[in-house]
């Protein structure tokens, strides 16, 4: 066959020039426009593999994307009790904090302040025995009403840190 055939045009590979509307070839535009499709794809999903919440009271239905790659790869916080930003009738026998995974108790703290900042006094951060994913806090007295934050930090099994806050309000008396 002679090299100028159909068949070995077949054979050479597609150019494909750079000028707007050009193509050495007409199979390339396709291929042009189909090159994209994959990589588009592949980070669209991994934005939706990376969707989830950002904080430890994510909005129901709402699709945050890969605003905190640690919410899909490592321990996060689910819940919390009291639920952040409630007002309590009382003060809280305990604040409860729940996890996606068991953290490492060691490094894990968890402090509660009071509306100037000052540190309210409570036991240690302990693991439920029940539910390791569970790690709890008992103030030493009841909590006079007013704002409080908790601030939290826990090592996941991986050793990776992972922090963070959240207030409520006890409206009634001690």
């Amino acid at each position: 066959m002679k090299r100028g055939s159909t068949y070995w045009r077949s054979l050479e590979p597609m150019r494909v020039s750079h000028r707007s509307g050009s193509t050495a070839n007409s199979a390339s535009s396709g291929a042009r426009l189909l090159r994209p499709i994959p990589t588009v794809a592949l980070a669209l999903g991994l934005l939706l593999v990376g969707a989830g919440p950002t904080s430890a009271t994510p909005e129901a239905g709402t699709l945050h994307l890969m605003s905190d790659p640690g919410t899909v790869l490592h321990l996060r916080l689910d819940s919390t009790e009291p639920a952040a930003g409630t007002a309590l009738p009382a003060s809280p026998e305990e604040i409860r904090l729940f996890f996606s995974e068991p953290p490492q108790m060691q490094g894990t703290t968890v402090r509660l302040a009071d509306a100037g900042g000052e540190l309210v006094a409570t036991t240690e951060a302990v693991a439920d025995e029940a539910d390791a994913r569970q790690v709890f806090i008992v103030p030493a007295e009841p909590l006079a009403p007013g704002a409080y934050t908790v601030h939290w930090r826990v090592i996941a099994q991986d050793g990776h840190a992972q922090r963070g806050d959240f207030d409520f309000e006890v409206r009634g008396s001690r």
